[in-house]
């Protein structure tokens, strides 16, 4: 077991180094689309102006075609209430018109409301769209630093698995084997740990007196009862 022991010891820098990597190869393209969902979202927000600006440019050419309309009605109220003698028809245009009027008027307000919180909206797209332009020039460099790191990181990966493959060999024993693998996913790509006899030099927990002893005979293999790491004594 001490041959075992010796052997994952190691290539336990390796594997650091090669957890290391691994993540590196998750990060940078996690990075990369982070950066170009903020992106995505900053032109969201661009064409949601653009949507909204042709929305109000819509709904202004509606009020004036109603105000037009509602203009031609008053003239024609207005013929009406000169051309009768009866003072019911008078009194009843007289009252539409100031109906119209008011309609008129109201539709003049609102369409000066969206004028104004159209300038203020294109204001804010062409600030946007500046802003956009400088965050892609950025995305297209960072995307290209990305590219070369991960590029250097799948080299460094390989040239690590393959030095790792020289030094495992195969005269391992299996079960141990199997151990470390387990505890090199689940403890961040350190599966073992020196001990200096008193405490675990990985977590710096306590260990139990007899597991000095246990360690020094190098019978069986050996965990942190703390962090469950492959102890080795220092």
């Amino acid at each position: 077991m001490q041959d075992t022991l010796r052997a994952l010891w190691g290539i336990q820098e390796i594997d650091k180094d090669l957890f290391r990597v691994q993540e590196e190869l998750k990060r940078l393209p996690s990075e990369r689309n982070t950066r170009e969902e903020q992106l995505n979202l900053l032109r969201e927000r661009i064409q949601s102006g653009k949507t909204e600006a042709a929305e109000d440019h819509v709904r202004i050419r509606e009020l004036e075609d109603q105000a037009m309309t509602h203009r031609q009605r008053i003239r024609k109220l207005d013929d009406e209430t000169n051309n009768s003698r009866d003072v019911a028809v008078i009194e009843a245009c007289r009252y539409e018109i100031r109906e119209l009027k008011k309609e008129i008027a109201r539709g003049e307000r609102i369409c000066m409301d969206i004028l104004e919180h159209g300038e203020s909206r294109a204001t804010g797209i062409a600030d946007l769209e500046e802003k956009l332009t400088v965050e892609e020039g950025h995305f297209v460099e960072l995307s290209a630093g990305i590219d070369e790191e991960i590029k250097a990181a799948e080299t460094k990966q390989a040239s690590l698995e393959s030095q790792r493959e020289e030094r495992l060999g195969s005269n391992l024993n299996a079960d141990a084997l199997s151990l470390y693998r387990r505890l090199l996913e689940a403890r961040s790509g350190q599966a073992m740990a020196l001990s200096d006899g008193q405490v675990c030099r990985a977590c710096f927990m306590a260990l139990p007196p007899n597991m000095n002893v246990q360690l020094a005979r190098g019978k069986a293999v050996i965990q942190c009862p703390s962090c469950d790491r492959i102890l080795c004594k220092k």
